[in-house]
């Protein structure tokens, strides 16, 4: 079988800087004809708030797209779970979202507190959880990202990492090490590249940056599902280069 290739909406983030009347919602149809089945929306991308988020929910429903919410949050905060995750998996329910991402953020230990509260936030509303490894060493290493997957387990709460290839590159990781330690918590990648400068690192499309793209997802079953996320461009471009990484991601990179 072939990996299911998502389109993270970071995808368009020059279009919708460059055009201020341009919303997630108005690129879901193209996705679609581009055979595009999974989208990734990002709420820190709504321009017109809850309008925005019903027509989202109605071009997703009406173009039979699967839906997963992007959420630029932390899911603890000072060791609690944030008061704010409830409001998200809320929004991730109007949107008929199957998944929530959110961020690691301030936890030492996952109790059994902590797990009770998730279990009956994901109980309650049928979505997914997923914790993203982000840019900081104490927040997103694979290391912390896989004892709390270990309590988690301990718990029966059935979370999971979704596993950002370019992110661990901030922290001095390797990511392929990094897969190695987490392929068994991973439930969602997030494909892009990166490549090293002298002014900093940058973000690149697959075939461009440093970092062997398909050593690292050897390391998943096929089972596991990827996005394209990264920024791809300008709107006459944008399509084309989606499909050629699609392609890439399938057929090149594919077992």
């Amino acid at each position: 079988m072939s990996r299911v290739v998502a389109l993270n909406t970071l995808a368009y983030q020059q279009v919708f800087s460059e055009n201020k009347d341009c919303s997630q919602a108005d690129v879901l149809k193209e996705l679609k004809s581009a055979g595009f089945q999974y989208v990734e929306v990002r709420r820190e991308y709504f321009k017109n708030g809850q309008a925005e988020m019903d027509r989202i929910t109605d071009i997703s429903r009406e173009q039979q797209l699967t839906l997963f919410y992007s959420v630029p949050d932390e899911l603890f905060k000072e060791n609690k779970l944030n008061p704010a995750v409830e409001g998200y998996f809320e929004e991730a329910k109007q949107l008929q979202a199957v998944q929530v991402k959110l961020t690691l953020g301030d936890l030492n230990d996952l109790t059994r507190l902590h797990a009770n509260q998730i279990a009956a936030l994901l109980e309650s509303t049928g979505i997914k959880l997923v914790i993203e490894n982000d840019q900081t060493k104490e927040k997103g290493s694979a290391n912390k990202l896989k004892a709390v997957m270990e309590q988690a387990a301990q718990h029966g709460l059935p979370i999971g990492v979704t596993f950002d290839t370019g992110n661990f590159v901030y922290i001095n990781e390797n990511p392929v090490e990094s897969a190695q330690q987490l392929k068994s918590f991973v439930h969602y990648i997030h494909i892009k590249n990166v490549q090293k400068t002298d002014t900093g690192i940058e973000v690149t499309d697959i075939e461009s940056g440093d970092l062997p793209i398909q050593d690292i997802l050897r390391e998943f079953p096929e089972t596991v599902p990827c996005a394209i996320e990264y920024p791809c461009g300008e709107q006459d471009r944008i399509i084309e280069k989606l499909l050629h990484e699609r392609n890439l991601l399938v057929e090149r990179f594919g077992r």
